[in-house]
């Protein structure tokens, strides 16, 4: 599983408007990408040239950079980005770095986060630092274990020694821990990696059903604590689940398979769901989420509005692929006169390619009949014109 992270973008830009699409690096690990690293010590890394008239900008986007030897982490904040947000990202970024960590790389050092102003920010500490030269050779398994917050959950015996690995780890009282942990859990499995996949998974239940149990015990300190006081914690909100599922989601494509794994999501009742979501990203101080998922609720309306439109061609084919004797056959032909579109041809030609021998066979023998009866209505029809005309 890949350390370094970069997501689709989308720009404007600021000489011609030309809209266009970059790949822009939101993580990178110095020892997996030295390329990358040399393009952060360049200040090139999020440079992105429009294709219309070649001008060159740089995406407004931050940057975790990741050393696990010299064991730093770094943020690089746009100047242009409110403390709020680039402190909301940092922390979304931080986790996705840990999720990527192999077990054995998840140290407590991922804590500490460093906030610098841009790349030329985080260039100025690797060069003090004199961490801009990578050893490749350099065993990167050796490092501690486990990532100290996840660690004291899992391997807390009680429930005292669970308050305390909370109140140790304030970072698991944020809101979003328990959405952001499931997350990770989800993106692990997909990645094939099943036990990183589980010990997020059950770190998020654990907190979860602690929360839900007695969350005022979580907010008691310990004897041998000096915090301030937390404020309450919210239940774990349901639609954190597909929200995050949404955001992720930059392209068509992308929505598409989102849409296949979660079909909920084309219910029109979910649109006013998620925007109650949205507002409250955007209460929680966090508008460039709550635009996200805005953008993605509008694509979704789209994508409903499309599947109306395309309901009774959708009911007319599934009528002509279900008949099953001459008769049903001739009544679904008079029944429906979508069958005799371009639309109804394309859509059976679709339909082919992703089915098995007998279904192909089938829908190959109706899409065959209909080509016959439409051409033979259109010469009819062909016939009926030219004796009119003479």
């Amino acid at each position: 599983m890949p350390i370094s992270f970069a997501e689709p973008l989308e720009l404007q830009c600021p000489n011609c408007g030309t809209l266009f699409g970059t790949e822009t690096w939101l993580i990178v690990d110095g020892h997996e990408r030295p390329d990358l690293l040399a393009r952060i010590l360049a200040g090139t890394l999020h440079d992105a040239v429009c294709p219309q008239c070649g001008t060159v900008g740089e995406a407004p986007v931050p940057l975790l950079y990741h050393d696990g030897q010299a064991q730093r982490v770094l943020l690089a904040v746009p100047p242009t980005m409110p403390e709020d947000e680039w402190r909301a990202a940092g922390q979304t970024l931080l986790w996705t770095l840990i999720g990527a960590l192999p077990e054995s790389r998840r140290d407590p050092y991922l804590g500490e986060l460093q906030a610098e102003a841009g790349l030329a920010g985080i260039a100025t500490v690797l060069q003090a630092e004199g961490l801009t030269e990578i050893d490749q050779d350099a065993d990167t398994e050796s490092l501690p274990p486990i990532v100290t917050a996840i660690q004291a959950v899992l391997g807390a015996r009680g429930p005292l020694e669970l308050q305390n690995a909370f109140q140790r780890h304030p970072i698991l009282l944020d809101t979003q821990a328990v959405a952001i942990l499931r997350e990770l859990a989800h993106e692990a499995f997909k990645q094939g990696e099943a036990e990183a996949g589980s010990g997020f998974s059950r770190a998020a239940d654990i907190l979860n059903e602690f929360r839900s149990a007695n969350p005022d015990f979580l907010l008691r300190a310990p004897a041998t604590a000096s915090l301030e006081q937390p404020q309450a914690i919210p239940d774990e909100d349901p639609l954190d689940e597909l929200a995050f599922a949404l955001l992720r989601s930059h392209t068509g494509d992308t929505l598409a398979a989102t849409i296949g794994e979660y079909p909920e999501l084309l219910d029109p009742e979910m649109d006013d769901a998620l925007a109650a979501w949205s507002e409250r990203a955007r209460a929680e101080g966090k508008p460039r989420v709550a635009d996200g998922l805005d953008e993605r609720r509008e694509m979704l309306r789209e994508m409903r509005r499309q599947a109306e439109t395309d309901a009774p061609l959708l009911q007319a084919i599934q009528a002509l692929l279900e008949a099953d004797n001459a008769e049903a056959l001739d009544h679904v032909l008079v029944e429906y006169d979508d069958l005799f579109t371009d639309a109804a041809d394309v859509l059976l030609t679709r339909l082919v390619e992703g089915a098995d021998p007998e279904l192909e066979s089938l829908i190959r023998e109706r899409q065959t009949l209909l080509r016959r009866v439409r051409q033979a209505l259109d010469d009819q029809e062909n016939a009926g014109s030219a004796s009119q005309d003479s």
